[in-house]
């Protein structure tokens, strides 16, 4: 099913997909879409997914028999150098009722930088807001809305499909929690989670009692690794910018620079005086403080807050995560090119 627009031409699809589809199982329905037969094929699909930064279908372990080792290669070498390897172990989550408890989470990959336009627009022209697959059935009438300025399908900030002038490295804003969602799926990924996010931002060390930081780079606060409202940047960054701000093993702009969407629905928000917030509408989590984040005690990987799923904003973007259970083996590094 294709939702037609009058002025963009509707791709075929495949099936209706289930309310709340797993990420694996969405992984495994895109691949079959665009699975061709011959060996030939195959590789020059492997190749075509590469090049759309849409590596992850490449090394799914349901397609381990079908693809070649020098394709593998190829999309391992660009994941490492887009995403990094958080490893399994213990994390203390933050709920939003306020209470913290320890859990475990599985090893997963999360990708370097924020999803900047030029890798959005790669979505748009791909006629990712007319694939209805990869969007939730419960946001179908919604998705005709999700325009730009000059009214084609695409973020709110937008002109004729085009991102402002020399901002392709900036991360894309002006997108709702769906449009983050669907584009997640369309390149094979997900949306992270809180305790995902909590792991990768705050490095809990295993041998303290898997205490977490407050920011990528320890529990202080440097004005000069984020860009927060206090450094007076006024606007968002390149993805890769401000490098001293990075977690250990290189994921930029975990504080700062925009908010990002979360998987997670926002359910409550704990207030002083033992009192809690009820949101009014269905919204989701949103972390990491902005570029105009006055607080930066409101930018750490514990701070609980949220938007509205359909809100547009200027300064919330996203990054995506996959789990590494869902991927071939990785490869020893020797291996790789």
């Amino acid at each position: 099913m294709s939702l037609r627009r009058p002025h963009s031409q509707a791709r075929p699809a495949g099936g209706v997909p289930s309310p709340r589809p797993s990420a694996g199982s969405q992984q495994r329905k895109a691949l079959s879409a665009v699975r061709p037969r011959s060996r030939d094929g195959i590789h020059e699909m492997a190749k075509r997914l590469i090049g759309e930064d849409r590596y992850a279908f490449v090394l799914l372990k349901a397609a381990i028999h079908e693809i070649g080792e020098s394709d593998a290669r190829a999309a391992w070498e660009l994941l490492l150098k887009q995403m990094a390897l958080i490893p399994a172990g213990s994390v203390p989550v933050v709920h939003c009722d306020g209470t913290c408890m320890v859990t475990e989470i599985g090893a997963f990959f999360l990708d370097r930088y924020a999803v900047t336009n030029r890798q959005f627009q790669m979505f748009i022209q791909a006629d990712g807001y007319d694939t209805l697959e990869i969007w939730p059935p419960e946001v179908w009438p919604s998705v005709v809305r999700f325009t730009d300025r000059t009214g084609q399908p695409g973020p709110r900030f937008w002109e004729n499909r085009t991102f402002p002038a020399r901002q392709d490295n900036h991360p894309v804003v002006g997108i709702c929690w769906y449009e983050a969602l669907a584009y997640a799926r369309w390149v094979g990924k997900r949306l992270p989670t809180a305790r995902e996010w909590q792991k990768a931002g705050g490095w809990p060390e295993q041998i303290s009692g898997g205490d977490c930081n407050r920011y990528p780079w320890g529990n202080l606060f440097d004005l000069e690794r984020a860009n927060l409202a206090p450094a007076q940047i006024g606007g968002t960054l390149a993805v890769n910018a401000l490098p001293n701000g990075a977690t250990r093993n290189g994921i930029f702009q975990m504080t700062g620079n925009v908010w990002e969407w979360l998987e997670d629905p926002l359910e409550s928000i704990p207030c002083e005086a033992d009192q809690t917030f009820v949101p009014w509408k269905p919204m989701r989590r949103i972390i990491g403080g902005a570029y105009n984040t006055y607080l930066p005690t409101e930018a750490t990987c514990h701070f609980i807050t949220g938007q509205g799923e359909l809100d547009r904003r200027d300064n919330i973007g996203f990054r995506c995560a996959v789990s590494a259970e869902q991927l071939r083996p990785l490869p020893e590094i020797g291996q790789l090119p």
